[in-house]
């Protein structure tokens, strides 16, 4: 937290007592000393009622802003949306956050064009009725994420996996200076004591999978595909979960239909 900053957000997870993740989350300043926490849909009823729990000796308001929602803008014409709607533009580093009269600007992508504007859902349905921007539907931006190699709590890993497995060192998503929070021993020893295993991977595939997930094998099962998306080149590319000792070898990986796979880089931001 002591990272966070009205121009700079984090990228976080909370844990179980065994290190196991709960939610993802990416907070930022609001204003009125209030903090922005986004999470997936799916993850925010869990993770307030968790939050809750230590609201301990505390007056804090807690819980789901249905008012507000997320306007995802994307690709090279990404920075044009924003002087189209007279907003300013972070510098397109990871996770830097600026701020426009209660609307907020969080740049997620480091390498390309990609930010996330935050704010009242009907300020920003009029934004976007006061203008013809491209649109692109669940789908796309599902491969867009996949290709340029950004997981996806409840995708490419879940709650069954550990964080440290998940990449959140990359994402600089932990700390390892900070007080005690809950499930740090296991984070802490698997860093201090060698204990990261797996990472996920950025990879190439010959081919398209069957089905997704699915095995990535050498002469056994060794990792798994997670996710896949195919590019304007028809280039299919994917995420994957591999052992981290398999995947700086020179060992030869396919899928099941015989499909060869190609590691990139270990995900980061």
């Amino acid at each position: 937290m002591g990272k966070l900053t009205t121009e700079k957000s984090i990228h976080a997870c909370l844990l179980t007592p065994r290190g196991k993740a709960v939610s993802d989350l990416y907070l930022l300043e609001g204003n009125s000393d209030e903090l922005i926490l986004l999470t997936l849909r799916d993850h925010a009823v869990s993770t307030v009622a968790r939050l809750r729990q230590f609201a301990l000796g505390y007056q804090l308001r807690i819980g789901i802003v249905d008012a507000w929602s997320i306007l995802d803008m994307q690709g090279k014409h990404a920075t044009d949306g924003l002087r189209h709607f007279n907003l300013p533009e972070p510098e397109n580093e990871w996770l830097e956050t600026c701020h426009a009269d209660d609307i907020h600007i969080l740049a997620m992508l480091k390498n390309s064009r990609g930010f996330w504007v935050i704010g009242n859902t009907l300020r920003l349905n009029a934004m976007l009725e006061s203008s013809s921007p491209t649109r692109i539907n669940a789908d796309q931006r599902e491969a867009i994420r996949i290709i340029r190699g950004i997981p996806r709590f409840g995708m490419d890993w879940n709650e069954k996996v550990y964080p440290m497995n998940a990449n959140l060192v990359e994402f600089d998503g932990v700390s390892f200076d900070k007080g005690c929070y809950v499930g740090q021993e296991i984070t802490s020893r698997m860093h201090w004591r060698g204990g990261i295993k797996k990472r996920l991977y950025r990879v190439t595939l010959e081919n398209a999978p069957d089905a997704i997930p699915c095995p990535i094998l050498t002469t056994a099962k060794i990792g798994m595909l997670t996710s896949a998306a195919t590019d304007a080149a028809n280039t299919c590319f994917g995420i994957a979960h591999l052992p981290i000792e398999v995947a700086e070898s020179d060992t030869s990986l396919s899928l099941e239909n015989g499909s060869t796979v190609n590691i990139i880089e270990a995900c980061h931001a």
